[in-house]
């Protein structure tokens, strides 16, 4: 039985890496509930490995060999969890298109002139995540629409173009998703609210 170095596998793998980069990407569909394991199990992992590197005995361990091995277990866990967790994204690109149709029945319906803007169509969340947010950012373009865009001859009246305008955004910032919906109809009538 011969025994294969660890160099000789990583040296096999570049290889590989090299050998596909010149090629088309492939794509593969996988089932959720294994992809869901993984990274249950990626997570798992990362939780004893680092229980293993805080154990009395490797911790007092002098073996410079040992904190060389526990180094490179750790960078592989760390890249296994990123690539776990990168899987699970998804452009939130399907959720906005989404609000298109719903801007643009809205307006019909109500005889407004509504434009949607969108920005960061292509930020990625949690596939989970789109579930999550889809109605209730339904709910929010509709309240934008029915309630905060005006009347094109209201509209006209305050000075503003006829065209009311629904910004949807997306964004990375500080470790979050921010996702921004703006109008720029009247607002909140504050003397209405304190009345």
């Amino acid at each position: 039985e011969k025994k294969t170095e660890s160099k000789e596998v990583i040296s096999a793998l570049r290889d590989q890496r090299k050998y596909k980069q010149g090629h088309t990407e492939l794509q593969v569909k996988v089932d959720t509930g294994k992809l869901d394991n993984m990274v249950d199990l990626t997570g798992e992992l990362v939780i004893a490995q680092s229980m293993l590197r805080q154990n009395p005995y490797i911790t007092a361990s002098s073996d410079q060999k040992l904190y060389h091995n526990l180094g490179q277990l750790n960078q592989i866990t760390s890249g296994l969890q990123k690539i776990a967790m990168s899987m699970r994204m998804v452009p939130i690109k399907s959720t906005f298109q989404k609000m298109v149709r719903l801007v643009r029945d809205l307006a019909k319906n109500s005889g407004k002139e509504v434009a949607l803007e969108m920005s960061g169509e292509d930020t990625e969340i949690d596939r989970n995540m789109v579930e999550a947010i889809s109605d209730p950012l339904m709910h929010m373009v509709r309240n934008a629409v029915d309630h905060g865009i005006e009347p094109p001859d209201t509209r006209r009246e305050a000075g503003k173009p006829e065209t009311g305008t629904v910004t949807l955004r997306a964004y990375h910032a500080a470790g979050s998703v921010m996702i921004e919906l703006e109008d720029d109809g009247k607002g909140l009538d504050r003397d209405r609210i304190y009345a």
